[in-house]
C-alpha cells in the first residue's frame, strides 16, 4: 500500500483550493559551491540561494547542512534529500479573501479569488488540517508555537512596500505527525491575517512548510529545517528592486485611478450644476404656480419633478435629495455627488473606476418636499 506522507496529502488539498489562484511561486533554487558558514547550529552549513525569477536576482540565501542535496522532484515536491532518509519538501502557500460586503464577496468571487471567512489558526489545525491528514493514515503527535520565525516572517513584511494601508499579524505552530511505517514529518504552519485599515476587508491563509525524516534523525533533522528558516537572509538589492518597481506601479495605477476620478467628479459636478440650475427654475416656478393654483406643496412639488425629470430619494439616515433623471439605482458618494445607472448589477464600491470613494445607494421615496 502506497505510504501517504504530510506534503504529499497537502499538495492534494491545494490542487483543489487553489486551481483558480494564480502562481504564488516566484522563486527557483540552487546552491552556491564551496561556501559555507555557522549559525545556531554544530553542523557545517552550506548557503543554498533562492532565485527570483521575477527581477531575474538572488531573493535570499538560507544555510542547510552539507548533506541536504537539492533535487526539485516536482512530482512529490521535494525540494532537498539527504542519504539519512530526511527530506524537506518545497513551501505551499494558500490564501482567502473576505469582507462583511458580500457584494465584495462576490466581485472577489468573480474575479478569481478565493471567498472565505477566516478562522484562526488553531482552528484551521483543528478543523481542516488533523481530519486530512488522519484520514489518509497520519497520526497526530503534537502542536508547539514557533514565535521566532511568527516575527521574522513581520519583520520582512514590515520591509516590502506597501500601496494600500494595512494591518498585518503572524502566528506560527509546528505540528508533529507519524505515519504507520514509523516515520516522522513536521509541518509549520506560518499564518498571517491583513486588514485593509482604507478599503476593508481581509486577506488571510498560511504558508506551509514540511519535513519528513526516519523516526532515528527526525529530531535532528527538525532542528536543521527550523534554523534554516530562521536564518534565511533576504537579498537587500533584491528588496529594493522590488520596493522601486512595486512603488512606481502603485504611482502609476494611482494616477491612471485619479484621471479616472477626476472624469466622473467632473460628469458629477455638471449634474449638480444643472441641478441647482433646476433647482432655481422650478422654485420660481412652484412660487408662482402654488399662487396661481392654490395646490398642495406636494402635489406642485411632483408636478415639477415629472417636467424637469427629478426623482425623490432618500439615504439610509432618512436624509432626502433630487436627483436628475429617471435610474433603476442611484448611488451618492460621501461628498454628496451622485451617479444613476440602469444597470441593476453594478456596484461603484467595487468597480475599479469608481471604488476610491464610498458610495451609499439611495432609495426612491414618495414624500416631496
Amino acid at each position: 500500500m502506497k505510504s501517504y506522507h504530510l506534503i504529499l496529502i497537502i499538495s492534494v488539498f491545494f490542487a483543489f483550493s487553489c486551481n483558480n489562484q494564480k502562481n504564488n511561486n516566484l522563486y527557483s533554487s540552487n546552491i552556491e559551491g564551496e561556501k559555507s558558514f555557522r549559525t545556531n547550529s554544530s553542523k557545517k552549513l552550506k548557503l543554498h540561494k533562492i532565485n527570483n525569477q521575477q527581477f531575474k536576482m538572488i531573493y535570499g540565501v538560507m544555510p542547510i547542512p552539507n548533506s541536504w542535496e537539492l533535487v526539485n522532484n516536482k512530482k512529490d515536491n521535494i525540494q532537498f534529500q539527504a542519504p539519512n532518509g530526511t527530506k524537506i519538501y518545497g513551501e505551499r502557500f494558500n490564501s482567502f479573501y473576505y469582507s462583511n460586503n458580500q457584494q465584495q464577496n462576490y466581485y472577489s468571487q468573480q474575479n478569481g479569488t478565493q471567498v472565505k471567512a477566516p478562522k484562526t489558526i488553531n482552528s484551521f489545525i483543528n478543523e481542516d488540517l488533523k481530519p486530512l491528514l488522519e484520514s489518509n493514515g497520519l497520526t497526530y503527535l503534537g502542536q508547539f508555537p514557533l514565535p521566532q520565525l511568527a516575527q521574522v516572517d513581520k519583520q520582512r513584511n514590515n520591509a516590502i512596500f506597501k500601496a494600500t494601508p494595512e494591518e498585518k499579524t503572524f502566528e506560527c505552530i509546528v505540528t508533529e505527525w507519524v505515519d504507520k511505517k514509523g516515520n516522522k514529518s513536521l509541518g509549520i504552519i506560518r499564518y498571517f491575517t491583513n486588514y485593509y485599515t482604507v478599503i476593508g476587508g481581509m486577506d488571510w491563509g498560511y504558508t506551509l512548510n514540511s519535513l519528513e525524516a526516519p523516526k532515528s534523525v527526525y529530531e535532528d533533522a527538525k532542528k536543521d529545517y527550523i534554523n534554516a528558516l530562521l536564518n534565511l537572509q533576504v537579498n537587500p538589492n533584491w528588496l529594493q528592486k522590488n520596493n522601486q518597481y512595486y512603488a512606481q506601479m502603485s504611482q502609476q495605477n494611482n494616477a491612471e485611478h485619479q484621471q479616472r476620478m477626476a472624469a466622473i467628479r467632473a460628469q458629477g459636478q455638471a449634474i449638480i450644476n444643472n441641478g441647482n440650475i433646476y433647482s432655481s427654475i422650478s422654485d420660481s416656478n412652484h412660487e408662482s404656480w402654488k399662487r396661481q393654483n392654490a395646490i398642495t406643496d406636494a402635489g406642485h412639488s411632483k408636478s415639477v419633478n415629472a417636467v424637469w425629470e427629478r426623482s425623490n430619494v432618500t439615504d439610509q439616515n432618512g436624509n432626502q435629495y433630487q436627483v436628475e433623471g429617471y435610474y433603476n439605482n442611484v448611488w451618492k458618494a460621501n461628498n454628496n455627488e451622485y451617479v444613476g445607472t440602469n444597470n441593476t448589477n453594478w456596484n461603484p464600491n467595487i468597480d475599479n473606476t469608481t471604488n476610491g470613494i464610498n458610495w451609499e445607494q439611495l432609495e426612491y421615496t414618495d414624500d416631496y418636499y
